[in-house]
């Protein structure tokens, strides 16, 4: 039977880790954006020779299983990489978590992208405006906006994927529910004091997600 002392004991030394999580999320979320950003750019120009590479990469990122991804990366690029080898868990988790969530972010970025109507392109080149004047002023206005919703989805994803990081021996908050079943054996308690961390993290993030939406809303 559930034992409700025991989840209520067990619930603080699983959230003990929740900083690992943070620092996960936030480490992949800030390099999968840079690729995303530099992968979405060259797809919507498509730029010569790299094009046909960003296609490949985000066709394997999306098209393979995290987990698969993360074994090939610490355990086989390691093997003729001494950089690989040489990293820590923490940092190869959150090497390969950017690599793939780039590639749904890059995505998201080149459709927001292309959904600016050509019409207001053709009409700023009328009036004069630059390049750089279109894209500050009308492009990214619009494609933030877009981009918004879909990115946010992919941080959720995010946070949701550090719940691998306990393969590779991360003491995550995986990493302690996983020490702690092996000393009780009481997973039920356990694994829900888990999904309750976990369903805090994103709910509060939902919460900022909202906010950050109506002041771009305002802003534009």
């Amino acid at each position: 039977m559930f034992k409700v002392s025991y989840f209520m004991e067990v619930l603080p030394i699983i959230a003990s880790k929740v900083n690992v999580t943070f620092e996960l999320t936030i480490a992949a979320t800030i390099f999968a954006l840079i690729v995303g950003v530099i992968v979405a750019i060259i797809g919507y120009y498509k730029v010569p020779a790299l094009y046909q590479f960003t296609r490949v990469y985000v066709s394997v990122m999306r098209g393979t299983p995290v987990v698969a991804q993360l074994y090939f990366f610490y355990y086989g690029v390691a093997l003729y990489s001494a950089f690989v080898r040489n990293m820590t868990p923490l940092i190869a988790v959150a090497v390969v978590m950017s690599l793939n969530m780039g590639a749904f972010m890059s995505e998201s970025i080149r459709g927001a992208l292309l959904s600016v109507d050509e019409g207001q392109k053709e009409a700023a080149y009328s009036l004069g405006m630059t390049n750089f004047q279109l894209v500050t002023r009308i492009v990214i206005p619009q494609a933030v906006r877009i981009a918004l919703p879909p990115l946010f989805n992919d941080v959720i994803n995010l946070i949701k994927m550090t719940s691998l990081a306990f393969m590779l021996g991360v003491p995550d908050v995986m990493g302690a529910a996983k020490i702690e079943g092996a000393r009780t054996f009481r997973y039920f308690e356990i694994y829900a004091a888990v999904m309750l961390i976990y369903w805090v993290i994103i709910f509060v993030r939902g919460i900022l997600h909202k906010l950050l939406e109506k002041k771009c809303a305002s802003m534009y």
